[in-house]
């Protein structure tokens, strides 16, 4: 699921190298031709097989557990799940580039219907993102080449922390490795959270979103419901999270998604976006992640140009 981030990161890495000067990016994946099992089946992949490979609903039904943990920890945070939902399929109606140009609503999302059905413990269909085709691809320079382009925006940061394959080894309620490299790249980039325009962040699941919320610093653990309760996070809220719809309504190709993420978040900068364009956006913050944050990605992206 992070495999687009993966490349960008090498592709910095090559030019932080003098092994290249220009680099090409691409992502791309083709979903809708396989049966429904055999993506559950593939997706788990991304789990630690031994102790996870059997868990009912395949990788919906990992999040499910988490979901479920979390409740139980934190008490039942489903009006806030739905809240983002709702928050991302709104904010996917404007993006010409999403799968599902919907809104749902909040009431919609809320409740368990012939049409949102629960897919694995208190996760419905709303809650899970989509079976999706897609690619994206971005250009990468140096900066001597970028600053003779057009437009040109810079990685403040870019960040990579990998954690523990099986959740069994860690707290799988506080995503750490998100929690780190939000860390790393704030710091290397001299900003807060205050500073950024809005984030791109990896809502597979609408328990993801929350708990990232929480990683990233934006509300202490068991806090993140208010965020989205109290629209902080929509798009006109204090720091907007997924204006362009995020993973929920843009769609999540999997080998496609971190780099598109970066895309959108490139457009944002230059004032491209159109109808999810965040106004007066300056610096953006993205994370991206493979499997229930085990790879974990962090950039913030500033306009030089």
């Amino acid at each position: 699921c992070a495999t687009g981030s993966a490349a960008v990161r090498q592709g910095i890495r090559a030019i932080d190298a003098n092994a290249a000067r220009i680099v090409l990016v691409v992502g791309a994946e083709q979903m809708t031709t396989t049966s429904g099992p055999e993506i559950g089946k593939n997706l788990l992949k991304a789990s630690y097989l031994p102790e996870e490979g059997d868990t009912p609903a395949g990788f919906a039904g990992v999040f499910g557990q988490i979901a479920q943990a979390y409740f139980q920890r934190y008490g039942d945070q489903s009006d806030a799940l739905a809240m983002i939902a709702a928050k991302n399929h709104r904010n996917g109606v404007d993006n010409p580039y999403a799968q599902m140009r919907k809104d749902f609503g909040y009431e919609f999302c809320r409740h368990e219907s012939e049409k949102n059905p629960f897919v694995a413990g208190p996760l419905k269909r709303t809650d899970c993102s989509l079976v999706s085709d897609g690619a994206a691809a971005l250009v990468l320079a140096d900066t001597a080449t970028a600053l003779k382009m057009r437009r040109a925006v810079a990685f403040r940061a870019n960040e990579h922390v990998q954690d523990f394959l099986p959740m069994s080894k860690r707290d799988i309620l506080a995503f750490e490795g998100c929690e780190q490299a939000w860390n790393q790249a704030l710091n290397k980039a001299g900003v807060t959270l205050d500073d950024l325009s809005f984030v791109e962040t990896h809502d597979c699941f609408t328990i993801a979103e929350l708990i990232e919320y929480e990683a990233m610093g934006l509300a202490k653990p068991g806090e993140g419901a208010k965020l989205a309760l109290d629209g902080e996070t929509a798009k006109d809220g204090r720091l907007p999270v997924n204006p362009s719809g995020g993973l929920k309504a843009k769609g999540h190709p999997i080998g496609a998604t971190g780099v598109s993420m970066h895309v959108l978040s490139a457009m944002q900068l230059v004032g491209e976006a159109g109808g999810i364009q965040v106004p007066g956006a300056k610096l953006g913050g993205i994370f991206n992640m493979g499997g229930a944050a085990v790879a974990n990605y962090v950039s913030i992206l500033d306009r030089i140009r």
